[in-house]
């Protein structure tokens, strides 16, 4: 038997003194696959680097996290979608609604999250859904895109 991480940051400056020890022991203890959702713009080639030095452990997943949903979101989608059409991703992640943080993006957020589903639909891709106090907002934006072509998980719930 195996474990699959499906949600990990290992590819962020926090864990630069000792993320090869973390994925060490992660195999070690049988954790096979890690998955690493995105962030935004910023983290991207973070993710990448990662995801080549442990190919056959760490999985790349391609969003902009909704709490980095700003007045420049458009933008960063911009240079998501890019990516999205030039790298192999396993999903389109880490997508979503936070409403812990700041109530005041939800607009955004909702317009981020929705035009990353319909990405992830057109490119065949899961979804990987953050959703923070905001469970009414995500299923309102998951009912309005539902089709045959939308599958994903939930990594973050309250």
């Amino acid at each position: 038997m195996y474990f699959i991480d499906t949600h990990s940051h290992l590819f962020l400056p926090e864990f630069d003194n000792d993320r090869d020890e973390v994925i060490e022991r992660a195999l070690k203890n049988n954790v096979n696959k890690i998955f690493l959702p995105n962030v935004d713009a910023k983290t991207i080639s973070l993710l990448i680097n990662l995801s080549e030095k442990y190919p056959n452990h760490c999985y790349p997943m391609m969003g902009l996290h909704p709490t980095s949903v700003d007045e420049n979101f458009e933008v960063q989608l911009d240079i998501i979608e890019d990516w999205l059409g030039k790298y192999k991703f396993c999903a389109v992640g880490e997508i979503g609604i936070d409403l812990y943080w700041d109530k005041t993006t939800l607009e955004i957020q909702k317009i981020a999250f929705k035009k990353q589903i319909q990405w992830s639909k057109q490119l065949g891709l899961a979804i990987n859904i953050h959703c923070r106090d905001a469970f009414d907002e995500v299923f309102e934006v998951l009912e309005s895109e539902f089709d045959e072509n939308l599958y994903g998980i939930f990594h973050c719930f309250t």
